[in-house]
């Protein structure tokens, strides 16, 4: 999770918020680690997860760039072909391992041409995770104003 307070507790919300439309777990290590021993990291979790020829949706700043209803479009479309669960991958301070590429299927995709930290790209993920699957059924939160949720959780 975020280590900065107010990342964690948005993330911490868009991740129940998600849930009531799907399940969705954080696999991320726990310390820092090196290139070698995130990618042994993802490998092994993954592997854990028992799923054969899983989908791995990278963020990488050289993936492709979508807008908020062409990514809904996108995980709709994931559903539609039966993908039993889609991992969103994020890489460290030194992008994705090589060898997360030979773990199953694996698209890129970009959040921005910008940098974020890691808990950064983590918590705007999750927003625009959520925000698909209200876009998919007809939520108006897409429409809303998510500013109000940052008020909500600074007053907790």
């Amino acid at each position: 999770m975020p280590r900065d307070s107010l990342l964690y507790k948005f993330v911490e919300e868009y991740q129940k918020r998600v849930a009531k439309f799907t399940p969705i777990t954080i696999i991320q290590p726990q310390t820092i680690l090196s290139v070698e021993e995130i990618s042994l990291f993802y490998q092994k979790e993954i592997k854990k997860l028992s799923v054969e020829n899983p989908l791995c949706f990278a963020l990488d700043e050289n993936g492709k760039n979508y807008s908020s209803i062409s990514f809904a479009k996108k995980l709709e479309l994931f559903e539609t072909r039966g993908e039993k669960m889609v991992i969103f991958c994020l890489g460290g301070a030194y992008g994705l391992p090589k060898e997360l590429k030979n773990i199953g299927r694996l698209e890129l995709f970009s959040l921005s041409a910008l940098t974020f930290p890691h808990e950064l790209a983590l918590a705007v993920l999750f927003e625009q995770i959520y925000r698909a699957k209200c876009i998919l059924s007809n939520h108006p939160y897409h429409h809303g104003e998510p500013s109000a949720l940052i008020k909500e959780i600074k007053s907790k």
